[in-house]
C-alpha cells in the first residue's frame, strides 16, 4: 500500500496460508455511518472511561466523515515499531485502522485480539489488507472460490476478531485472473460488505480508476473505495471521483494520503503533510475537498504509526506517534 504501483508491496502479507495471503500492492453503507455491530468485552489497557467510550460509540453511529488509517505493523515487512507495534493508541476518534502487512508469525500476533478488542471498546473497527490468492490444490471454480473465502475468514478475520478485510487492487486484471479475483470476491461478500449483513466490512483499496476491471465486477459488494492519492493535487479528486460516481454513492469515496516514511526517501516518498506541521499539505486539503455534489466518505492515512512529530520533511527517525495530523483532519471534516 504504499504505493507506487512498484514499490513496497510485491509480495507483503502472508496471513495464514502465505500463498493465499501475500498482499498484492499496498493501499456501504448507504451513509457513511460505521456499523455498529462491534464485538464487546475489552482489555482495560488505554481505555478511557466507560462513559468517554459510550460517547464514541455514538459519534461513530452517526453520518459523518470517516477517518482511517493504514498502521504498518511488525511482520514480513517491517520491523518492530515504537510502542511494541501496539496500534490500539491510536486516537479515540479513529473510525477504521486496517493493518497492514500482518503476519500470523509476526511477534505481536498473540496479542493483537486484546489490541482489537481494546478499540471495538471505542467503536473503532479493525480490517486487515490481504488479496484474493486461491491456494495451491484449490479449484478455480465456484466451490473453489467459496473455500478460499471461507480459508480467509477462519484464518485470519475471525481468529483476530476482525472486522473486515480490504482487498489492495493495482492492476487492471483480465482473463481468467479477472474470473478469479471476482469469485473470491464475491464469495467473501457473503461474510462481509453491504450483501452480507453482518455490519462487516468488504472495502476496495486502490490507485486506479473507476474504469478498474474487478471494481466494475465488484462495486456492489464495496463498503469503501479507499483511493491512493498519494502525492496528487486535490484538484485532481474531482476527476477520479467522476470515474467512480456511477457505481457507489460520494459517501463511500475515500481519497487517502501517505505518511512519510522513515525509509521512504529518494525512491518511495510523497510529502502529503509538511513538517514540522503547520496544518498545511495534501492531507489537510483532502481533508477539506469535497465532490461538487454530496460529500465525501473521510479521508485515509497510509502508514499512520508514522504520524508523529517530524523535524524535518524527511525526518527518518523512527518518532513515538501522537496522532496530531490525524486528529487535526478529523477536526476538519467534522467540527
Amino acid at each position: 500500500m504504499k504505493k507506487n504501483t512498484s514499490s513496497l508491496k510485491a509480495g507483503l502479507l502472508l496471513i495464514g496460508l502465505s500463498a493465499l495471503f501475500t498482499t498484492q500492492a499496498c493501499k456501504k453503507n448507504s451513509g457513511n455511518t460505521v456499523s455498529k455491530s462491534l464485538t464487546t468485552g475489552a482489555s482495560k489497557n488505554g481505555l478511557t472511561t466507560m462513559a468517554s467510550n459510550a460517547d464514541l460509540i455514538a459519534y461513530k453511529a452517526t453520518k459523518h466523515e470517516i477517518s482511517a488509517g493504514f498502521y504498518r505493523v511488525q511482520g514480513p515487512c517491517y520491523g518492530p515499531g515504537v510502542n511494541g507495534s501496539n496500534f490500539s493508541l491510536v486516537p479515540d476518534s479513529l473510525d477504521v485502522l486496517i493493518l497492514f502487512c500482518f503476519d500470523k508469525t509476526s511477534p505481536i500476533a498473540g496479542s493483537v485480539p486484546a489490541w482489537v478488542s481494546s478499540l471495538h471498546a471505542k467503536g473503532t473497527k479493525v480490517i486487515v489488507t490481504g488479496n484474493l490468492n486461491i491456494p495451491s490444490g484449490v479449484p478455480h471454480n465456484t466451490a473453489g472460490y467459496q473455500t478460499t473465502a471461507k480459508m480467509i475468514m477462519d484464518s485470519v478475520v475471525n481468529k483476530y476478531g476482525l472486522d473486515g478485510y480490504d482487498i489492495d487492487v493495482e492492476s487492471n486484471p483480465s482473463g481468467s485472473t479477472l474470473t478469479d479475483m471476482t469469485g473470491v470476491y464475491t464469495a467473501l461478500s457473503a461474510y462481509l460488505g453491504p450483501k452480507s449483513g453482518t455490519g462487516k466490512l468488504l472495502t476496495f483499496d486502490t490507485n486506479q480508476t473507476g474504469t478498474n476491471s474487478l471494481f466494475r465486477k465488484v462495486y456492489t459488494m464495496i463498503d469503501f473505495v479507499w483511493l491512493q492519492a498519494y502525492g496528487r493535487g486535490s484538484s485532481t479528486l474531482q476527476g477520479t471521483w467522476n470515474t467512480f460516481k456511477s457505481y457507489i454513492t460520494s459517501t463511500q469515496f475515500v481519497p487517502g494520503f501517505s505518511f512519510y516514511e522513515e525509509n521512504g526517501y529518494p525512491s518511495n516518498y510523497w510529502d502529503d503533510v509538511t513538517y514540522p506541521e503547520n496544518g498545511t499539505g495534501r492531507a489537510y486539503d483532502y481533508a477539506r475537498w469535497e465532490p461538487t455534489s454530496g460529500k465525501k466518505g473521510g479521508t485515509f492515512g497510509y502508514a499512520i504509526d508514522r504520524d508523529a512529530p517530524l523535524t524535518s520533511m524527511h525526518d527518518n527517525t523512527l518518532r513515538v506517534p501522537d496522532y496530531k495530523v490525524t486528529k487535526d483532519l478529523i477536526k476538519i471534516m467534522n467540527p
